[in-house]
């Protein structure tokens, strides 16, 4: 699970740049064409919370307490967001994804113990 840990968090921390770019082009388009303004700010969104994950992952590698479980709370809350606001399709892959690893790792974690 470590190993698993380290890798997902790192993969999270360079999606969460990609979902910073996307979010805010797709912002500064959106203001500009008075559309997807609110997809571009669910983006960044999403980007925070990524970023915030994974270096919970990052950082608790080593660790079985809760700061993994409260990390897959956060990608749980992001899918959740990501499906309802899903202005584009982006986002809904995006959230469908936060929840497969939210749901993945919180299920992991409790058979583990």
């Amino acid at each position: 699970m470590r190993v698993t840990k380290l890798v997902i968090g790192i993969l999270m921390i360079v999606y969460s740049v990609w979902l910073f770019i996307q979010g805010l082009l797709g912002g500064f388009l959106g203001i500009i064409a008075e559309k997807n303004m609110v997809a571009g700010i669910i983006g960044v969104l999403l980007c925070g919370l990524f970023m915030a994950s994974g270096i919970v992952y990052v950082s608790t590698e080593n660790s079985d307490g809760l700061g993994g479980d409260i990390a897959g709370l956060a990608m749980i809350v992001a899918g959740i967001l990501g499906i309802i606001g899903g202005f584009y399709a982006g986002l809904i892959w995006t959230g469908i994804l936060a929840l497969v690893i939210g749901i993945g790792f919180f299920v992991w974690h409790l058979k583990t113990r």
